[in-house]
């Protein structure tokens, strides 16, 4: 009986799927003669395909899914179920440019195989039998139907990317683009510009095209050639030399040019090759170098078409005046009418307490802040070192409050507590010694973080400056602090911001012109001369969005 009822569910599931279908059932060749006859027979089919399309199913051919399916309906219905991609059984000139395209999708950043591509081009080139010269009119219906959808899930993918940007989820939200995709193709084929169609949607920021740009130009600049992984380092230094030397001509980061003998033309050649990732320049093979090392020309395309991808995520700051953190390259920049005003380094959240990306608005600057430390680094870290050393709060400069706010002077047994009971506020007391340093400047977030100085500035100097508990550590805080207060020369002039620093009190400042701030990730850039320029993926966003790509786990 048990089975009976499993038997029953299983086939009432199968129904409901098969419901939500329109029907895929494999229909049979329909062969015409004549060319001028097999637009008809094409029109008939897609008619009798879409013609009472219901937008609850989807639609499914041959076992692959339309995944523009409400779209694809609405086109060929405003259209007359009128074949759009073929004539008389050959490709049109749109139709060629649209195959063009999605065969180039990696030009893109983007992945053919994600547009039907192989099985369109199986059925233009199958469309039409060898021998008996007929043409296949359910082979040309399937192609345009197929060219039709990758038009629409091409254009979007292009404009908005593929992913929900915090779950690297796939997802499918044409509502993104706020404009209607039938007509978009309606007047890019009244016109013959499909192609400037879909690039008139992507993201319209200057990065954005110099990365498009780049990556077209890399290809180019390295068509046919291709270089092994520096993957092992010899203890025979004059055989790694030479196989590094080999490694950095591949990919053009050797040069002859260099006076002196070959080990100091391969110590400044590996000097740029360090400058273009983004590390100390010391011609040291350290392990930060030897990652980059690592790279294969494929690795660096992944990389290159990853950061596409996240810009078509990004709408860029509308505000004339705004502060831009790049979490991988370790820097902030203050932008003002398209003109970088002022950059300074900075320190991020370490891998396992990572700075958040986010978009928030700077209001006020505290000067000599308190630390009022997070309750998992009190459980974590500080709690541990008080159960083995008391002294531990008077040498760090912290102190202990109550539930009320008001400081304990008492000693306490800190063995009789854990991370399910502490009933106390640990805070750090203003001076140079805080963890904050002297100036701390806050912007609301549901993550807690800000930005601000700190009393460990020898750190700016590190190769690696993923080393914060969450935290912007910015190195020019006071340049920054000045920059903020500069339009305020009445109320609150420079010179008062001397005179608070020095006199090591307290004080909130806040601004008559707030600034907005984006603290965002991206691991390649290229500037205005069209270098690119490399950064650790120090969280493994690349890696990750990289597997979700190829669907690995």
């Amino acid at each position: 009986m048990k089975a009976y009822r499993l038997y029953l569910l299983l086939f009432a599931s199968l129904c409901i799927t098969a419901c939500n279908k329109c029907s895929d059932k494999q229909k049979p060749a329909v062969l015409v003669v004549k060319p001028e006859m097999v637009d008809e027979e094409v029109n008939k089919l897609l008619n009798e395909k879409l013609g009472d399309y219901d937008t609850s199913k989807v639609i499914v051919i041959s076992g692959d899914t339309l995944i523009a399916a409400r779209l694809v309906a609405d086109f060929y219905t405003q259209n007359e179920f009128k074949v759009t991609w073929t004539d008389k059984g050959e490709l049109t000139k749109q139709g060629t440019t649209l195959f063009s395209i999605l065969e180039h999708a990696d030009d893109y950043g983007l992945l053919r195989e994600d547009y039907h591509f192989d099985r369109i081009n199986v059925l233009v080139k199958t469309a039409r039998d060898s021998s008996s010269k007929k043409f296949d009119a359910v082979k040309l219906c399937e192609a345009d139907l197929f060219l039709t959808d990758a038009f629409f899930k091409f254009t979007v993918h292009a404009a908005t990317g593929r992913f929900n940007a915090d779950s690297l989820t796939t997802e499918w939200h044409p509502e993104k683009l706020d404009t209607n995709l039938t007509v978009i193709l309606q007047n890019a084929l009244k016109q013959n510009k499909l192609r400037a169609a879909i690039e008139s949607l992507e993201p319209k920021n200057e990065q954005y095209r110099r990365l498009k740009l780049a990556l077209k130009n890399y290809k180019e600049e390295f068509k046919g050639v291709e270089w092994d992984s520096l993957a092992s380092r010899e203890s025979d230094s004059t055989t790694f030399n030479e196989r590094l030397k080999q490694r950095l001509i591949a990919s053009h980061d050797y040069s002859d040019a260099y006076s002196g003998n070959d080990s100091m033309r391969l110590m400044k050649s590996l000097k740029d090759f360090q400058c273009k990732h983004n590390l100390v320049e010391d011609g040291k093979i350290g392990k930060l170098t030897f990652k980059a090392l690592q790279q294969t020309k494929a690795d660096v395309i992944r990389q290159i078409e990853m950061n596409l991808e996240r810009w078509r995520w990004t709408d860029m700051p509308k505000e004339e005046q705004y502060v831009w953190v790049n979490i991988p390259k370790f820097e902030m920049h203050v932008m003002e009418e398209d003109t970088m005003v002022m950059r300074s380094r900075v320190i991020v959240g370490a891998p396992k307490t990572r700075t958040p990306l986010l978009k928030s608005t700077i209001r006020y600057f505290i000067i000599y802040p308190y630390w009022t430390v997070p309750f998992s680094i009190i459980t974590k870290e500080i709690l541990p070192q008080l159960k083995r050393d008391t002294s531990y709060l008077r040498r760090k400069n912290f102190e202990v409050l109550d539930r009320n706010g008001y400081v304990i002077d008492t000693m306490i047994n800190w063995k009789k507590y854990s991370k399910n009971y502490f009933p106390f506020k640990i805070r750090q007391r203003i001076g140079d010694e805080n963890s904050l340093g002297i100036l701390k400047f806050n912007f609301n977030n549901k993550y807690g973080v800000y930005m601000h100085d700190t009393d460990n500035r020898r750190l700016f100097a590190r190769e690696n400056r993923a080393l914060s508990h969450g935290c912007v550590r910015l190195e020019k805080f006071f340049d920054f602090a000045k920059f903020l207060v500069r339009e305020d020369s009445v109320k609150y002039p420079v010179d008062s911001l001397r005179a608070d620093l020095s006199r090591e009190q307290q004080k909130q400042v806040n601004l008559r012109r707030p600034i907005a701030i984006y603290i965002n990730y991206y691991t390649v850039e290229v500037d205005e001369h069209m270098e690119i320029h490399f950064f650790n993926d120090i969280y493994a966003k690349d890696e990750k969005m990289l597997k979700a790509l190829r669907k690995e786990k």
